[in-house]
Formats: C-alpha cells, sequence, structure tokens
C-alpha cells in the first residue's frame, strides 16, 4: 500500500513538472481571439500560470483534493469531478468488454491445442493469434472503425494474443503432469481433467494474468477513444494533454498510477501464492 501511494504521489509530481516544461504552456489560442475583452484574456493567463511553482501547484492541489476539490478543467470549462464521474464508466464498460473478448477468444483457440496436443493445429492458432500481434493498437482501432465494428473489439484484439501465449502454455505445461498423464490413461473425461487437475492447480497463475489485463486493457483504451471519438478517460487523457490541462493530467495521473500499482499488487501476490503452492 506504501508503494502504491509513493508511486501515485510521484507520479503526479513528474507530471506536473513535464506539462509545466513542455513546448506551449501557457499559451491559449482563445488569447488571440480580438473579440474577447481584456479582463476575459487576463483571466485565461491567471487560469494558465496556476501551475508556474510547480511543487507549490502540486502540494495546493493535492490538499484541494483530499478536501473533495478536484477543481475546474482548463480546456473543457467543466469541473474534473464530473467528467471523471461521465467517463469512467464509459472506459470501465470498454475495458470490461475487451477483457471478456480477449479471454474468450485465447480460451478457445489455446483449450483445445493444449488438449489435442497437434502440431498442426497449434500452427494454425499460432498464426492467427500472430495477425493482430503485427498490428499496433491504432491500427487496429481504424481498421475496425473503417468496417464500422464495435470499438471494444479492438481491445480485445489488441490483448489476444498475448493472453493466448501464456494461457496456451501454461494449459500445455498442465497437461504434460504425471498426474495428468495418469488420469488420461484411466480414461478420466476432458473436461474434469482441464478444470480439477490444471487450471485449478494454475489458477493463482491465472489470477496475476488477469490482473494485469486491466493495465493492457488501459492501454488500449486510451489510444481507441482519442482515435474513435469515445467520451471516456482516454479520450480525456488525449484532449487533456493536446491542450496542457495541468489539473485534469495531474488527477488522471494519480488515478492510472493507482490503478496500474494496484493490478500489479494483486498479480504480484497471485505469483508468490503460486510459488509457495508449487
Amino acid at each position: 500500500m506504501l508503494r502504491i501511494a509513493a508511486t501515485a504521489l510521484a507520479g503526479g509530481l513528474l507530471c506536473a513538472t513535464m506539462v509545466r516544461l513542455s513546448p506551449g504552456y501557457g499559451l491559449d489560442e482563445k488569447q488571440l481571439d480580438p473579440t474577447l475583452s481584456r479582463e476575459t484574456q487576463e483571466a485565461i493567463r491567471r487560469s494558465h500560470a496556476l501551475g508556474s511553482n510547480t511543487v507549490s501547484f502540486y502540494a495546493g492541489y493535492l490538499k484541494r483534493m483530499g478536501e473533495g476539490d478536484f477543481g475546474v478543467s482548463i480546456a473543457l470549462g467543466r469541473p474534473i469531478r464530473e467528467l471523471l464521474g461521465e467517463r469512467t464508466l464509459v472506459t470501465a464498460g470498454l475495458m470490461a468488454w475487451g477483457i471478456a473478448g480477449a479471454w474468450a477468444a485465447a480460451a478457445l483457440l489455446a483449450i483445445p491445442a493444449s488438449m489435442r496436443r497437434s502440431a498442426g493445429l497449434a500452427a494454425v492458432c499460432n498464426v492467427i493469434s500472430g495477425i493482430p500481434a503485427s498490428l499496433p493498437a491504432a491500427g487496429i482501432a481504424v481498421f475496425l472503425f473503417w468496417v464500422g465494428a464495435p470499438a471494444r473489439w479492438t481491445i480485445a484484439l489488441v490483448m489476444f494474443p498475448k493472453l493466448y501465449q501464456y494461457l496456451e502454455g501454461l494449459l500445455r505445461q498442465g497437461y504434460a503432469m504425471p498426474h495428468v498423464m495418469l488420469a488420461r490413461a484411466k480414461g478420466l473425461g476432458g473436461p474434469a481433467i482441464l478444470l480439477r487437475h490444471v487450471m485449478l492447480p494454475a489458477r493463482a497463475q491465472l489470477l496475476a494474468v488477469a490482473a494485469l489485463s486491466v493495465n493492457m486493457a488501459f492501454g488500449a483504451a486510451v489510444a481507441v477513444e482519442a482515435i474513435t471519438d469515445l467520451p471516456g478517460l482516454g479520450q480525456l487523457a488525449w484532449k487533456a494533454g493536446t491542450a496542457r490541462d495541468l489539473p485534469v493530467l495531474v488527477i488522471l495521473t494519480l488515478l492510472i498510477a493507482v490503478v496500474t500499482q494496484t493490478a500489479n499488487l494483486i498479480a504480484d501476490v497471485c505469483s508468490r501464492a503460486a510459488g509457495k503452492h508449487a
């Protein structure tokens, strides 16, 4: 828990520093509008000057955030709490569909390939999984958007090759265990062997990969939402980055760091449990 807190705080400070030092920070195209009054232009300059001292801004922002005040988005002009509340559900739904689809596709190929131990079938499954693995997430998103497919398929296709490789290797290792070979020799059915003697002993490793799937899904969601213009956290991060929206970028960095480190913590605990079990 201390590692999660330290990583989040350090990540937020690093984000604020990078945004503050980035080219174009403090500039706004609205300041070029001759129809705006001097007071309005001055207000715009003050809003961009809030992060002139990075350390004082970050300390003050953490204090206000602890009091429940997340601030207002400079680019969108709306409270950040409202933006997070609206967009978190969109990203969470996109990630949930993507994770479920990736695991279903990986299991659909990995289980027959490992059970039958056929070199030809394994080669076909490797080719199928290798096609999306050779394409970038943005390219898959553009193609699916062009053919009119749902955006959530992109995350499933991006995650599917990695999950298939791990799941297929784990199942193949399980089927090579002596007690599994003995169960097969005694005529035990395929589903019973798969559930009781292969997947159940590997539950810790499977939970670890499931936790890491959250990180992979969120990374893919940023590119998918930016390209397909879905109103989620990924699109918000993209817009905040292009506008140098410091408050939004800091809170998103803290949120991403907490989610990522929590998933890593769960994966680490599961891996240690698997080591002790072995």
